[in-house]
């Protein structure tokens, strides 16, 4: 009985190789890196609202255009890359992802209540899975965005744009995904203490997809609406940036006569990243995320993602 468990098991993940993975779990940017938008408290001060942006985008000046660019180089370990219902950590892998970013703001509109900025950008990843079973899911991302924010005097701000993203496979070169994302939100920052402040983001949009899959002929089966709700605290301690976080994200799948006819997903993210800034425009940064997805459709399946980054980021 225990051979057949461990070979059905091998098969299923052997099935979902050949699906790649899953892509509605993927995150792909749409605003500018946390890095370049929100600056970090200096020394001893503390972390007040003008480090929140709650008086503007902080990353944004009074010149025609501000721009940004980085490179992101990251180690980390996946215990459920392929997304599986089940505790089937035997597809647990190491993944190396190294991402190149980069954007503009032009000229904010001041007007009596509000800044109005135009912001675009765009990001490449390479993702390699250090486990070799998986190597055959190798790939690159490539996203790019543009976006109207708006910062209100009561220190709220909104968001509202599109982005588009595609992800190839690095052994046939060939597309298995992609999706055009028009989207809006709003953030809320408010202080907590002298070093440590509170974020609530919420944003929701639909995600327009075209995906390669073996289970239908229909390549737009991943359309869906989607909502999130997240809490987020940063705390300043010594040079350290602690940010513990938890997100709610809902989604409903549109297409019927698909395998996702009907599809509804709930997923709790609980994360926390610690950042430390090694010298001017390099930081450190290490994070642990646990993922749980419920979905009607026995799409359920837990992740526990956990690694470290260097982050070089430039403004102009």
């Amino acid at each position: 009985m225990k051979l057949l468990t461990i070979l059905a098991s091998f098969s299923i993940a052997s099935f979902a190789v050949a699906q790649k993975i899953d892509q509605t779990t993927r995150s792909f940017d749409g605003a500018p890196p946390s890095s370049v938008s929100s600056s970090k408290a200096d020394g001893n001060k503390g972390l007040g609202a003008s480090d929140t942006g709650a008086q503007r985008p902080i990353f944004l000046n009074t010149e025609q255009i501000s721009a940004f660019a980085g490179f992101d180089t990251k180690v980390l370990y996946r215990s459920n890359p392929l997304t599986l219902s089940g505790d089937l950590t035997q597809t647990k892998t190491g993944i190396w992802q190294n991402t190149f970013f980069g954007g503009a703001s032009l000229s904010p509109i001041d007007t009596d209540t509000a800044v109005l900025t135009p912001v675009f950008g765009g990001s490449w990843t390479m993702s390699d899975y250090l486990n070799d079973n998986l190597s055959s899911l190798n790939d690159y991302a490539t996203s790019a965005y543009a976006l109207l924010m708006l910062q209100h005097e009561t220190g709220i701000g909104f968001r509202g744009g599109v982005s588009y993203a595609n992800v190839r496979n690095n052994d046939s070169d060939t597309e298995d995904y992609s999706e055009f994302y028009p989207n809006i939100g709003a953030m809320k920052t408010y202080g907590l203490g002298p070093d440590t402040i509170a974020i609530v983001d919420i944003s929701g949009g639909y995600h327009l997809t075209k995906s390669d899959s073996l289970l239908g002929s229909n390549t737009e089966s991943l359309n869906n609406w989607d909502a999130a709700l997240s809490y987020s605290i940063r705390h300043l301690y010594q040079d350290f940036v602690i940010t513990p976080g938890y997100r709610l994200g809902y989604k409903k799948f549109t297409e019927s006569n698909t395998i996702n006819d009907g599809r509804k997903d709930v997923t709790h993210t609980l994360s926390i990243k610690v950042d430390y800034p090694i010298i001017d425009n390099v930081n450190l940064s290490a994070s642990s995320a646990y993922t749980r997805r419920n979905s009607n459709v026995s799409s359920d399946y837990k992740s526990l993602d956990a690694g470290a980054n260097i982050g070089i980021n430039f403004k102009f």
